[in-house]
């Protein structure tokens, strides 16, 4: 019985060798993507360094349980982004985390050095079943233009 396990383990794994020989070896990196690496390139810095900030945040504070993100916002996506991100602890008792996001993304700009202004938001009353992101992380306007 030993001997019939053996060579069948021998003939799956030669089998398994030659189909991979056949397929031309290791598929390459872009082959095995999400196929969204040239949208990447060009549109997920700027929201990434927004998730990665909030996520830092986030992980700073006291748990009896782990925060996990739960929700990502885009108030603003100009050159000044502005992000509402939520994260919430799988312990039943504790409130959820609600981050303001301020970002300065401009052509050229680098994620380390950034700057970032994260603001946490008070939390809203939420009604059962429903996921209220309040309006607390907004656009501020402009001043009205001076009257001459």
């Amino acid at each position: 019985m030993r001997i019939v396990c053996v060579v069948i383990i021998a003939a799956v794994a030669a089998s398994l060798s030659l189909a991979a020989q056949e397929q031309g070896g290791p598929p390459d990196a872009t082959s095995t993507s999400s196929g969204l690496s040239d949208l990447e390139s060009i549109t997920f810095g700027c929201p990434k360094a927004a998730l990665n900030a909030a996520a830092r945040r986030a992980a700073k504070v006291p748990s009896q349980g782990t925060y996990q993100f739960s929700y990502f916002n885009i108030v603003s996506d100009t050159h000044h982004a502005i992000y509402e991100v939520g994260f919430k602890s799988n312990y039943e008792g504790e409130a959820e985390l609600r981050y303001c996001v301020e970002i300065y993304c401009q052509q050229g700009w680098d994620p380390k050095t950034a700057k970032t202004s994260i603001t946490l938001l008070p939390n809203a009353p939420q009604r059962a079943g429903s996921t209220a992101h309040a309006a607390a992380c907004h656009v501020m306007q402009p001043p009205p233009p001076r009257r001459k």
